[in-house]
């Protein structure tokens, strides 16, 4: 028997692999897909098909389907063109649903319906699926599968008509999850856009997800939607430690800082590659090339020549194969910085060995996006982001990569919106990923600087959106060139996807001799040699941004009757609008003010009349000049007023000092008020705001 397993073992891997002459070629098959997703379109047949390649790809590499060109992952066709050659494999077509099933109906246990009405019962049934081997069926298809011989194992026509989208998955919940993956989760959002407002979705990621026996869901990571939210966050804490999630959150329901936020307080790791990605369960299956090793196709200068130049490195999003322009002329006619996909590692590693190996010398990856996946740094569970950051550095060292990419853009009680970094998460990656030679932050424009052992940590100084015309693209550089005096001046550039490489060449072509662009490495060892750059870290200090509206009970010696703030708090930037009401005998009026402050900058004049609340003070001030300043416990937010107010005798100057104190939940804001004039130092007022969601 053992020898037979070996054997087994043995044949199966000589089918997979290219190697010497006489390998033995695997056939398989495919099939064409349509771009229609739409419930009441091409849907039911596709889904019943997805779930067909996950039920036959559980046994090896049957199934592959083609996109069309224009789907959002285009390199199907050159991926299989790869397979055909380097992993010898014959592809035989498929043209129809019945002589697919006929093919491999022999993997099923039986069939799944759901209900187009309805198409969260679509997930329900994946996940179905994917436990009991069974193929998902709408009722018109239900004759095809009986004729070969399945019987219902569940049918979810008509159970879930009135139901919300929350009862249905709280059902799932109840009657599946203690059987599903605790390894993985996947999320089917995208059934919320590109489908023209009508019933839909474009579940390509369906096929792995059965495989691994995964909970299907889109359940809303909104806390204004709490039932929604209670639920995923129910479900994430069951996950394992750096449990992956495919797929990608409902624009129509929640943020991507949203979704990114909880599932990163929770320990997990999103997989880039949406809920679009094709052909998973058939990648898993292929074992990478027999003579192939995960090395980067050049080598990089360890001792480049640095210059007075504006050195750039060129880094694009958002992975391998996700929009990109992997197979569109000009790429590798410079050098050029591509995000790697590093759970396709162990989820799909013959796929990865497809980049590597059509890679051009110019082509570098880097690792990304935050860890070995995507989440926010700032928001991860602080228990396991060591952890996390640890098995990075083990996959950059099996994957060759010099250089990694962090993104931050998580909403807590004190980063709400920033994508810089405090001084404590740089300090995490610099102690658990020895083997970068350097890190990248930010997406968008970011401001986190280091330089550590000739280490650095650079931000993105630009994003190169694709809609901009090239020339001014260039333009822009130039001015960063000019805002940068000091050389050389390392400027790193994100560009989205949807950018070409030869786009991006034509810019170059325009700014001149003084601008060069570099491999990320060197970037990354000129830097560390002649940095140029301000350290400079995310204050740890919290975020007032938000409405807020008075407590009156709460609050003393306010006066007038009602007062709401507008706060736009961003870094050092702190701009505040105040709306106060009040009654005189029958008449209602409305004051507003606003001011822009620079926190720890010099003192900003506004107009505006002086609060009554004085009480003896009936006059008005022309002109009131503020400050604000955080106090040395990094919480407490300092706004001194300096103001000459007109009475009985003159003019007087009087000063105030408002301090501004958040609640550890953030939905709290109580602003206390002391006159300096006062021998008293107890506040003279207290104003205790509430945040309106």
């Amino acid at each position: 028997m053992k020898t037979q397993i070996f054997l087994f073992v043995l044949l199966c891997a000589g089918m997979a692999v290219a190697g010497p002459a006489g390998a033995l070629e695997r056939t398989i098959t495919v099939m064409d897909l349509s771009g229609d997703w739409e419930a009441e379109g091409d849907l039911p047949w596709q889904a019943m098909l997805l779930s067909l390649q996950g039920l036959a790809n559980q046994h090896g590499p049957h199934l592959y389907f083609l996109y069309p060109p224009d789907y959002i992952h285009p390199d199907v066709r050159a991926v299989l063109d790869y397979y055909k050659t380097r992993h010898r494999m014959k592809a035989v077509a498929c043209t129809t649903v019945d002589e697919a099933v006929a093919k491999y109906v022999q993997y099923a246990k039986g069939y799944v319906v759901w209900d187009p009405t309805r198409v969260p019962s679509l997930m329900v049934s994946f996940t179905v699926a994917g436990l009991e081997q069974a193929l998902v069926v709408t009722e018109a298809y239900i004759p095809l599968a009986e004729r070969h011989g399945l019987k219902p194992v569940a049918d979810f026509r008509h159970r879930f008509t009135d139901r919300s989208d929350l009862e249905i998955f709280q059902w799932a919940y109840d009657m599946y999850w203690p059987r599903c993956s605790r390894d993985y989760l996947i999320y089917l959002g995208e059934r919320c856009t590109g489908l023209n407002g009508r019933p839909g979705m474009m579940p390509g990621i369906a096929d792995f997800g059965m495989v691994h026996k995964a909970f299907f869901t889109d359940l809303s990571a909104s806390p204004a939607d709490p039932d929604e939210y209670r639920l995923a966050d129910k479900i994430m804490s069951e996950m394992k430690p750096y449990g992956y999630v495919y797929g990608w959150h409902s624009y129509c329901k929640d943020k991507e800082p949203e979704h990114l936020t909880l599932l990163s307080r929770h320990g997990l790791i999103i997989s880039e590659g949406l809920a679009t990605l094709p052909n998973m369960s058939f990648h898993g299956q292929v074992p990478v090339s027999a003579d192939f090793q995960f090395r980067q196709k050049a080598g990089y200068n360890p001792h480049p020549k640095i210059e007075n130049k504006v050195y750039l490195a060129m880094i694009q999003s958002d992975g391998m194969g996700t929009g990109s322009t992997w197979m569109k002329p000009g790429r590798g006619e410079i050098p050029y910085g591509w995000e790697a996909n590093e759970e396709w590692f162990i989820t799909a590693p013959a796929l990865l060995q497809f980049y590597y190996e059509s890679a051009t010398v110019n082509d570098r990856f880097i690792g990304s996006l935050s860890g070995p996946g995507y989440f926010y740094p700032k928001a991860f569970a602080p228990d396991k982001l060591a952890g996390a950051l640890q098995r990075e550095n083990e996959l950059m060292k099996k994957m060759d990569l010099r250089v990694f990419g962090i993104m931050d853009f998580s909403e807590g009680d004190e980063f709400v919106g920033n994508i810089d970094l405090p001084k404590s998460v740089v300090d995490a990656y610099y102690a658990n990923i020895p083997y970068a030679l350097g890190f990248i932050n930010g997406y968008t424009a970011a401001n986190t600087y280091d330089c550590r052992n000739g280490r650095p940590l650079l931000s993105y100084n630009y994003y190169v959106d694709p809609e901009k015309p090239v020339e001014e693209v260039a333009e822009d550089l130039r001015e960063l060139a000019v805002l940068n005096p000091q050389r050389p001046y390392f400027l790193p550039v994100h560009v989205r996807e949807t950018n070409t490489v030869r786009r991006i060449k034509t810019i170059m072509e325009q700014l001149g001799p003084e601008f060069q662009i570099v491999p990320p490495e060197e970037l990354m060892i000129m830097a560390g040699e002649k940095p140029t750059m301000i350290t400079r870290f995310l204050d740890h200090h919290p975020d007032f941004s938000g409405h807020w509206k008075l407590d009156a009970k709460q609050s003393k010696n306010t006066y007038w009757i009602g007062y709401e703030l507008d706060i736009d708090h961003r870094d050092k930037i702190f701009s505040i609008t105040t709306t106060v009401r009040y009654s005189l005998y029958v008449h209602h009026r409305e004051l507003r003010t606003a001011k822009t402050l620079v926190i720890g900058g010099p003192a900003v004049g506004s107009l505006e009349e002086l609060p009554r609340r004085m009480e003896f003070l009936a006059a008005k001030t022309d002109s009131i000049r503020t400050r604000a300043e955080w106090d040395p416990d990094g919480k407490t937010l300092l706004l001194t007023s300096d103001m000459i107010l007109e009475t009985s005798q003159g003019f007087s100057p009087l000063t105030t000092a408002s301090r501004f104190v958040l609640s550890e939940d953030a939905m709290t804001l109580t602003v206390t008020e002391r006159r300096l004039s006062r021998k008293s130092q107890a506040p003279t007022a207290r104003f205790v705001y509430r945040r309106v969601l």
